[in-house]
């Protein structure tokens, strides 16, 4: 008799063979072993942004995602972007200035730093001397001025990760 799911057909212990004939485990209940120190090394920054224009922001998670960083989420007002913050506990948030809502990006990145001691990385076409004033109680990790590249979006990224993990 012929299983009613085709799919019960493949539900084997998968075992590859490695040069000799031996078999590596693989699909066996023994868990592999890894270095907690390589996996966290190893893992992809968690990026959170913070962008009301959605092609921008979808832009955005593109770039980074194609260099191995990990988006957690997009989100459009300064309500959402504590929320999520709070939620996923990213390494860096990227924000845009102004957002949907009633409240802007700096509002934003002033209760995220306050709750959840995370940078921001301030990416907006609006850095006139009065908003980089009012964001400095902020520290930001860093601005980087709308329109920019891929390349400038992802050094700006860097070095905001770099200046994060280097302080204590």
């Amino acid at each position: 008799m012929i299983p009613s799911c085709p799919a019960t057909l493949f539900r084997l212990p998968l075992r590859r063979l490695l040069p000799g004939g031996t078999e590596d485990g693989a699909g066996s209940s023994e868990a592999p072993r890894h270095d907690a120190a390589e996996d966290a090394a190893a893992s992809p920054a968690r990026l959170l942004v913070v962008e009301d224009d959605w092609f921008i922001g979808m832009e955005i998670e593109s770039v980074a995602q194609g260099a191995h960083y990990e988006v957690v989420e997009i989100v459009t007002t300064a309500e959402e972007a504590v929320e999520a913050a709070l939620a996923h506990r990213p390494e860096l948030v990227l924000m845009d200035i102004r957002l949907a809502g009633a409240r802007d990006g700096v509002d934003a990145a002033l209760e995220i730093r306050r709750r959840a001691g995370i940078a921001c990385l301030f990416v907006s076409a609006h850095g006139d001397a009065a908003v980089r004033a009012r964001a400095e109680a902020a520290r930001p990790a860093g601005w980087l001025a709308k329109p920019f590249s891929d390349s400038q979006l992802l050094g700006a990224i860097r070095d905001a990760l770099a200046t994060r993990r280097s302080q204590p």
